[in-house]
């Protein structure tokens, strides 16, 4: 691959290819002079240094990214010469899908009942920022996911959670930001500031508004949050509670690499870690899941974790590889 391809592939992704030099980039495209081979070497190093994942898992990102690539080049083919703003958008979409794939977080587009979706995904141990095209932000929390449609905040602004996220909402009455999570919970607002917490595995899901006026709504209930108010929708007894927090930032201290426990199991910790760290957690007896903890954690590093649990507690830990074994001293 010559430096001059290199160069044109590098604006490609920041997205700052002009018009002239899009043309210089499908000209090589056209003439073989960038292929899959060429374009997984190209990626290989950034790979290495910016994700550690297995294999398997960069060979799938990497061909989903260069299918990715194939597809705005040769959907577009014909409309260069009359359209370059509409290349210039395309060459956006492929380069926020491609930095994503280089932190190891995936851009998917789906076809769900005729209709495509862009999704984000979050592995466990990452987490991602993502801008969406209202000039809202969305921050990810590790193991989770972010579903919009291509055309978001034309007709609507509606996105799909699993997982973890701090939304910080771009005002727009007459287009209100719609959160959808699983249970049939949605959360309305206007412009704001607010933290959900919605992982398959969990007993609750929360929202805490941190600041403006959001509503939540589900078929149970309806009800709407000031700040400092945090509801939670209890799964297994299928039942609301309404509360008020003092520091309303404690929700969204993962954001800045914290814990922070109130009377939390061992069992949820468990599951909190597995995510951040990307490891598994077994426990040697049924009732040490049982054990609860408060306090917060600045200095949140896995070895660090691990030892004030078992400080404060008659555990021990082993680890093996990636795995952590809880028993009792």
């Amino acid at each position: 691959m010559s430096n001059e391809t290199v160069e044109l592939i590098e604006k490609f992704l920041s997205g700052t290819l002009s018009g002239e030099e899009m043309h210089r980039l499908l000209h090589a495209y056209q003439q073989k002079q960038i292929s899959e081979e060429q374009f997984d070497e190209y990626y290989a190093g950034k790979w290495k240094d910016a994700a550690r994942y297995p294999s398997s898992l960069a060979n799938e990102s990497k061909e989903r990214t260069w299918k990715q690539f194939q597809k705005h080049i040769r959907e577009n083919v014909p409309m260069l010469p009359k359209r370059k703003s509409r290349w210039v958008s395309y060459a956006g979409v492929a380069a926020v899908a491609i930095l994503f794939f280089m932190l190891g977080i995936s851009l998917q587009q789906l076809r769900d009942h005729s209709r495509q979706e862009l999704i984000v995904m979050v592995e466990n141990g990452q987490k991602a920022s993502v801008q969406l095209p209202d000039g809202s932000h969305v921050h990810l929390n590790s193991a989770s996911e972010l579903r919009y449609s291509p055309d978001f905040g034309k007709k609507d602004r509606t996105v799909k959670l699993v997982g973890e996220a701090y939304f910080d909402v771009q005002s727009n009455p007459d287009n209100p930001f719609i959160v959808l999570t699983r249970a049939d919970l949605q959360v309305k607002a206007l412009g704001t500031k607010f933290n959900i917490k919605s992982y398959p595995s969990d007993e609750q899901i929360t929202g805490t508004l941190v600041e403006g006026k959001i509503e939540v709504s589900s078929p149970l209930l309806s009800e709407v949050l000031n700040p400092h108010d945090r509801i939670t929708y209890h799964t297994k007894e299928m039942t609301f509670s309404k509360s008020r927090i003092d520091n309303v930032e404690e929700a969204i201290f993962w954001m800045t690499g914290q814990f922070v426990f109130d009377k939390e199991t061992l069992e949820n910790i468990a599951k909190m870690l597995e995510r951040t760290y990307n490891v598994t957690i077994s426990f040697a007896s049924p009732d040490i899941k049982e054990i609860q903890y408060s306090g917060k954690i600045k200095n949140n590093s896995m070895e660090n974790v691990l030892n004030l649990i078992t400080i404060v507690s008659p555990l021990q830990y082993t680890m093996t590889g990636a795995h952590i074994t809880f028993s009792k001293k």
